[in-house]
């Protein structure tokens, strides 16, 4: 068999084929799966202002059901690659529609307001990308936010000799060209905790607070 034939999924199509059941996959994989959606909205105090908050690799909007019942006017920009998940993320907040704002594309590509959101939150997304991807990510996240305001990161994390044998495996993969470094993959390269703070301080953030720990998924946030 050709190398290539056997190469993993785009992110697109991987996330568009597996839209309908993506919440109850969720619900399944994510241990204690109440308490890390739950955890992802704790940084946020009750509040009835129009906070601005930025939702990276929104997909069906899990997180926000935790979200608006903290902050119930909240004014939501959710990206994500999926058109069929931003789809059911618009249908199942229908009553939230002058809220929020859903936009089709990758968020590594499009450019943030600078200083503009109170919040951005990313939830089991960004454990595809290498730690330059993430990076770069970081800044850009960095300067998105408010002085003063919040990232807050629900993902996938392991211990660091796990981090080695995934990001071995994935390289071994670009190697056989089953992936090119030019297209968005879905493949997990998740980190451990020592590796997210690492690149969280090269970023410029302070403050760094693991709220949730379950089996191999965390919770933090950290502060501009």
């Amino acid at each position: 068999m050709d190398p290539i034939d056997d190469r993993p999924e785009k992110m697109k199509e991987f996330f568009d084929l597996r839209a309908d059941s993506y919440d109850d996959h969720m619900a399944e994989y994510v241990s204690n799966y109440e308490g890390f959606y739950r955890a992802v909205a704790e940084p946020i105090p009750k509040t009835n202002k129009k906070i601005k908050l930025l939702n990276l690799g929104c997909g069906t909007g899990l997180e926000l059901e935790y979200i608006f019942a903290k902050a119930p006017n909240a004014l939501v920009t959710g990206i994500d690659l999926s058109q069929e998940m931003l789809d059911l993320l618009l249908d199942k907040y229908k009553n939230k529609a002058e809220q929020i704002e859903a936009i089709k594309g990758s968020y590594l590509d499009l450019d943030f307001k600078k200083e503009e959101y109170d919040y951005i939150v990313s939830v089991m997304s960004l454990h595809h990308f290498l730690p330059e991807v993430k990076l770069e990510l970081y800044n850009k996240i960095w300067a998105a936010l408010k002085p003063g305001g919040k990232y807050i990161e629900g993902d996938y994390v392991v211990t660091e000799d796990k981090e080695a044998e995934m990001l071995a495996d994935y390289k071994e993969q670009l190697q056989e060209n089953k992936v090119l470094n030019e297209d968005l993959f879905h493949l997990d390269i998740p980190f451990s905790i020592e590796t997210q703070q690492g690149l969280f301080e090269k970023a410029g953030f302070t403050d760094f607070e693991l709220i949730f720990e379950g089996d191999e998924a965390g919770v933090y946030f950290i502060k501009k």
